[in-house]
């Protein structure tokens, strides 16, 4: 039997960290989140990864829409962060995306993807 993921399950999200080290995240469906979600986002990936940073995996697919005090603290605290995946599945998550990246302008490796074997590729490639 395999060792169980860690993982923090909260009432908007569900984040684990991978046997590869790379953080992983899904939103709970169409549920807005704001600043002390994120908090508790960025709270739970610095207890998974110890405090360094590694790659993440975001599903925003169904993910809600985050207000721009959470926008900002993910950005202020993206030391906890090595690389971004953002998943996307439909035109309104691509939309999202983009608007994130766009206006946010994170300062680290970040792009967009619909398949997350590729995104999952791309991470492992910003391991520490």
């Amino acid at each position: 039997m395999s060792e169980p993921m860690p993982e923090v399950v909260h009432e908007k999200f569900r984040i684990w960290l991978r046997p590869d080290g790379v953080l992983e995240i899904t939103w709970a469906a169409n549920v807005a989140s704001g600043l002390e979600d994120a908090r508790a986002a960025i709270d739970a990936m610095a207890a998974l990864t110890g405090g360094r940073a590694a790659p993440l995996m975001v599903h925003v697919a169904d993910a809600g829409p985050q207000d721009r005090a959470a926008r900002m603290e993910f950005i202020r605290q993206q030391g906890v962060v090595s690389a971004l995946a953002l998943i996307i599945g439909n035109p309104l998550s691509r939309m999202m995306a983009t608007f994130f990246i766009n206006v946010s302008k994170p300062d680290l490796p970040t792009q967009t993807f619909e398949d997350p074997d590729v995104a999952l590729a791309w991470l492992k490639g910003h391991l520490n």
